[in-house]
């Protein structure tokens, strides 16, 4: 992607905005290099700056998925838990009498079948399986032990999802945060080399400051398919 810092001004061939990071902090530490070689240290120390500003917000993206990849796992696992225990429970209900899958409290408290807690969306996890414990209540006795066996475990099971979730969001929200200051200190990046590259015009020409720059493929593309001469 070619950025002009204004109409008219001398631009140079950049790295594609969608390139991973890693691909801008070394094309910068090539021009900063060059740069030093040259002892245009000011230019080389600019330079080194915003590249380290990108290193630094890249690595910080990067380690910033952790937290959402464990909040993930812990939700999904808390989601397996609440199905292996709705599963267990319809089990055993009808496993009580060749007849039971067809009567009550079996019918009442799986009328939909076993799908409609274990397939529930994810917005739709915590309401269904409230509502299995609250038809768990409803249609067995205190005393019942599917109900004695279900009911404590949802409970763990519901509390260890909503905090689940609410690391999750917590999570995305830190991991949104620091890709908006990589896409920031990537955009300072190309306004500083950019900076760079109208300094070298003016010292060394539009051939020679383009010698302080990696040549990109595009460009190599483009030269490979001009006649020789």
């Amino acid at each position: 992607m070619i950025l002009h810092e204004r109409i008219g001004a001398p631009t140079v061939q950049l790295p594609s905005a969608n390139v991973s990071y890693t691909l801008v902090v070394r094309y910068g530490r090539y021009v900063s290099r060059r740069l030093r070689r040259e002892k245009l240290t000011e230019l080389a120390a600019a330079c080194d700056t915003v590249t380290t500003q990108v290193r630094d917000h890249g690595r910080a993206l990067e380690d910033a998925d952790a937290p959402v990849q464990e909040a993930l796992a812990d939700r999904d696992g808390a989601d397996d838990d609440l199905d292996d225990i709705a599963k267990t429970a319809r089990h055993k209900l009808a496993g009580r009498s060749l007849e039971a899958a067809k009567q009550a409290p079996y019918t009442l408290i799986f009328a939909e079948g076993i799908g409609y807690f274990t397939e529930a969306s994810t917005g739709d996890e915590v309401p269904r399986y409230t509502e299995l414990e609250s038809r768990l209540t409803a249609h067995l006795p205190a005393s019942d032990a599917v109900r004695r066996d279900a009911l404590p475990k949802i409970a763990d099971g519901l509390t260890a999802y909503r905090a689940a979730e609410g690391a999750l969001s917590r999570a995305k929200s830190a991991e949104n945060a620091a890709s908006a200051r990589l896409e920031a200190s990537e955009a300072a990046w190309r306004t500083a080399l950019e900076r760079t590259y109208g300094a070298l015009i003016q010292q060394f020409g539009k051939a020679g400051a383009e010698r302080f720059f990696p040549k990109t493929r595009a460009a190599k593309a483009k030269r490979a398919k001009q006649p020789v001469g």
